[in-house]
């Protein structure tokens, strides 16, 4: 891992180096230095969140200036670019939300369609939120040095786990079975809609709340649900199931991205990660036992971010709907205990960890399911 601050330390002894006038080479290096600072905030703009690397780019960017008077055009336009992008990083995106007051049924007004396309421009938005550079530093061993600079990452991850809660205690609050086991397949539609249309990210949240523990044990809700339905989710459960490093879900992703070519794909946001992290961390910066620079892992994080680019360039040309995305955005969940609490309600503990852990639940004394401090 290559800290911002340590990039930095090394362009800051190339201009010790380069000071020098007799240096042979000191004369071009200031178009080349300026050429290449204004890439790092083009593409990394999240490195100069901190004030101590903008004070350093302005010394950079007056030794610029002064060994080579003609760079003063590029290094105002470098300075602009780091002011505009610093403001679209700071900026905090909302969901349009109209003043409405009644609350929406999803599986009664909303149709699947229509929830998957409002799940695409959540995402999309979240994803354009975050810069490559964010996941790079997240990666660091010591991320309480750069408090807050992956803050956009962790918003994402936090709405991932929010839409799985969401889809589990939609299918628990309903107190009629035929209205659980009808929100059951609503969901599982939306969820093959969703890797229908390239939103992996979505499609793989939806696909874990289903699969949440206090869903899997209602043997008799699922025994309802359409047989049909359920094998178009367990293929699709195979398509992005873990085998062979991910082989199927990348294969479909590859396919997402060259028929979906003018418009967007989601890929899944912790796959990404975990790509980026092993290329990372498991590959050396370093030429083994040199002081050669590893150019291949270079490259690959190069391929990396240019994947990453493309996949926040696409546009989203599913209809939107503020309302719903607000719905989904502040709706209420269930905790953990709640899930299983309310799971309970519907059906009877059966097998030995289920009456385990029914009876911790007694000794609790809880409240009914619906009651407030089961809510997230």
């Amino acid at each position: 891992m290559v800290f911002a601050w340590e990039k930095m330390g090394v362009l800051e002894r190339c201009q010790v180096e380069q000071s020098n006038p007799d240096l042979p080479g000191s004369a071009t290096v200031a178009p080349h230095l300026s050429l290449l600072l204004l890439q790092w905030v083009e593409t990394f703009p999240c490195d100069f969140l901190r004030k101590c690397m903008i004070d350093k780019l302005h010394e950079g960017v007056r030794f610029c200036q002064d060994i080579d008077p003609s760079t003063a055009k590029g290094c105002e336009r470098l300075i602009r670019m780091l002011d505009n992008r610093l403001l679209d990083v700071k900026a905090k995106k909302k969901v349009p939300v109209s003043n409405y007051t009644q609350e929406i049924s999803f599986t009664r007004d909303v149709k699947p369609e229509l929830l998957a396309a409002q799940l695409t421009h959540i995402e999309l938005d979240f994803l354009n939120n975050i810069s490559f550079g964010e996941v790079i530093s997240m990666l660091g061993k010591d991320v309480s040095s750069e408090k807050g600079s992956w803050k956009n990452v962790e918003n994402y991850v936090k709405w991932f786990n929010h839409l799985s809660t969401f889809i589990t205690t939609e299918i628990l609050s309903p107190d009629l079975g035929s209205s659980r086991y009808l929100t059951m397949e609503y969901y599982m539609d939306v969820a093959v809609i969703c890797f229908q249309q390239g939103n992996f990210n979505s499609a793989m949240g939806v696909l874990a709340g289903l699969n949440q523990s206090s869903i899997t044990r209602l043997h008799k809700l699922r025994d309802r649900v359409d047989k049909s339905k359920v094998d178009h989710l367990q293929a699709l459960e195979d398509r992005m199931g873990l085998c062979g490093n991910f082989k199927e879900y990348r294969l479909d992703l590859r396919r997402a991205v060259t028929e979906h070519k003018h418009t967007c794909v989601i890929p899944i946001f912790s796959i990404l990660v975990k790509d980026v992290h092993t290329i990372s961390e498991v590959k050396k910066t370093k030429v083994e036992n040199t002081d050669l620079i590893n150019f291949e892992k270079c490259w690959e994080l190069a391929r990396q971010f240019e994947e990453f680019r493309q996949y926040q360039a696409g546009v989203c040309d599913l209809q939107s709907d503020g309302n719903i995305q607000a719905d989904i955005l502040t709706a209420d969940v269930l905790t953990e205990d709640g899930m299983f609490f309310a799971s309970y309600n519907i059906e009877e503990p059966v097998t030995e960890n289920d009456k385990k852990r029914y009876k911790t639940f007694l000794e609790k004394r809880p409240p009914t399911r619906m009651e407030s401090h089961f809510w997230a």
